[in-house]
């Protein structure tokens, strides 16, 4: 199971520190477009190469969903995605579904004020395996992401490595 999609999805949609807020209000430092470029190595989860993606995030009309807009161009090929965020204030817990055209996922978040960390997991030959994706920034309008794997929980091989910029901030 190749799982690059996803990852990049994850690695460039990412949670600023510019104050610590809390709640959906957490999620308002994505608002705007975003250029990232990565690079992953080979392992049994990603394939080697470079990519580069255009993400663009703006709020619902109730201010209830972030959506972000993605095309991702890897190895000559463009995808597009689409990433929703919302945040259960009944449960205190975020939520980030990633929408491809083969199907959603429910991918695992956790926000704080250096970034994002994305998790999920799948079976692979009846060994479970995480993925996750962190989101470090640098400043408000830069972070760094990688992404890894493991088999036991203790030792993560690096899948991805990349950068983020915002290209162009939300209108006011």
């Amino acid at each position: 199971m190749k799982v690059l999609p996803a990852t990049l999805l994850a690695a460039v949609c990412a949670i600023a520190p510019a104050r610590a807020a809390t709640g959906a209000e957490a999620l308002q430092p994505l608002e705007g477009t975003w250029e990232s470029s990565a690079t992953a190595t080979a392992t049994p989860y990603s394939k080697a190469g470079s990519t580069t993606a255009t993400t663009s995030c703006a709020w619902s009309t109730a201010r209830d969903y972030l959506i972000c807009q993605q095309g991702v161009t890897s190895a000559g090929e463009v995808t597009h995605d689409v990433a929703v965020y919302t945040y259960d204030a009944s449960a205190a817990k975020y939520h980030f579904y990633a929408i491809r055209p083969n199907g959603v996922s429910d991918v695992g978040i956790a926000v704080d004020t250096t970034g994002i960390m994305y998790t999920n997991a799948f079976t692979d030959g009846g060994k479970t395996v995480t993925v996750r994706t962190i989101n470090v920034w640098d400043d408000p309008d830069h972070y760094r992401f990688w992404t890894e794997y493991t088999n036991d929980g203790v030792h993560w091989v690096r899948m991805l490595t990349g950068s983020a910029h915002r290209t162009a901030k939300p209108a006011p």
